[in-house]
């Protein structure tokens, strides 16, 4: 996919990687279910999200999606997620037939793997299984929570099926309604802005692009200890696209924690978008890898997001299944 310019020194690498890791929607009993819409319509307001993303399938001549049931923060089952795939899969299929949407009644007989998800990647690649095995080429993932007067609605799309290394994302706030609400077994939880950061890509919040995002050097320590491994941090990134803060969730050793700190202090981002097209400032989670015998790639353009890439690349997809 697309790569930012890369440092020709020693070998080191990063990849950001949009992970939807749980992340706290609010503290118990503080979920509120959100009024219902004056209006019994929200399905003009699916339509358009649904031709968000149609929209950029087309340009990109994507086709063949399948929508997976939408899951509330932390991947949480719900039974309106359902309903939303539902009416967002017969939108797309309604409005641009040349796409060739996988129907989701279609599910219930697909092949499913035999070997059982231990965690979240797992699960996700059973799902790309099952897809694949339908004929679906691109599989959208969504997740949304409660915003005042609705719900925001994070959609993301990934061509991983087909061979690809694409990623694509629709946002939108839709107005809940009494038929939504009959739908709902419990109140759902708030999109969570603690400290007033979002989550990116959650909840009717984007996601921020890598623009300038140079990789890691070896440090002379680093080099002679032969140390490798992926450093995973946590990045607070403002409105403006710079890093305000770094926190490592998790590390091989301490030296490459230290250097990816002072790694990603120095990346710029485009900022994430909310669905009003404001900058908002978010929390993102990124993946900085050292391997001592790999050697940068020629410089490219940027992008986005994904794990297992070159080094110094940058990709343009979660990939959607990665969750650390």
């Amino acid at each position: 996919m697309l790569a930012h310019r890369s440092i020709g020194c020693a070998v080191g690498r990063a990849v950001l990687v949009l992970m939807w890791m749980a992340w706290g929607c609010c503290a118990p009993g503080n979920a509120q279910q959100p009024p219902p819409a004056a209006t019994e319509q929200p399905h003009a307001a699916i339509a358009a999200l649904a031709e968000r993303l149609g929209a950029q399938l087309l340009a990109a001549n994507k086709k063949k999606p399948f929508i997976l049931d939408l899951s509330l923060p932390n991947d949480l089952p719900c039974p309106l997620g359902s309903w939303l795939a539902d009416r967002i899969s017969e939108s797309l299929a309604k409005t641009h037939p040349e796409l060739g949407v996988v129907p989701r009644d279609r599910w219930s007989s697909a092949r499913e793997p035999a070997e059982f998800a231990h965690d979240r990647n797992q699960e996700y690649a059973r799902n790309e299984q099952r897809a694949q095995s339908l004929g679906a080429e691109v599989l959208v993932q969504g997740n949304f929570a409660a915003i005042p007067g609705g719900i925001g609605i994070t959609l993301i799309a990934s061509d991983r099926l087909a061979g690809g290394e694409s990623r694509f994302e629709a946002l939108a706030e839709i107005p809940i309604t009494s038929e939504m609400q009959a739908i709902l077994t419990t109140p759902l939880p708030q999109r969570a802005a603690p400290e007033g950061l979002f989550r990116a890509s959650m909840a009717g919040i984007g996601s921020p692009l890598c623009e300038i995002c140079p990789a890691p050097e070896y440090t002379y320590v680093a080099k002679a200890k032969k140390l490798q491994g992926t450093v995973i941090a946590q990045l607070a990134v403002a409105p403006d696209g710079s890093v305000q803060n770094v926190k490592i969730v998790r590390a091989p050793d301490p030296a490459l924690a230290n250097t990816a700190i002072r790694t990603v202090h120095t990346w710029r981002f485009k900022p994430a978008h909310n669905v009003h097209g404001d900058s908002v400032p978010v929390i993102v989670d990124v993946a900085v890898a050292f391997r001592l015998d790999v050697i940068p790639p020629h410089p490219a353009p940027l992008a986005q997001t994904s794990a297992g890439r070159p080094a110094a690349s940058v990709d343009a997809a979660k990939s959607p299944a990665k969750k650390f």
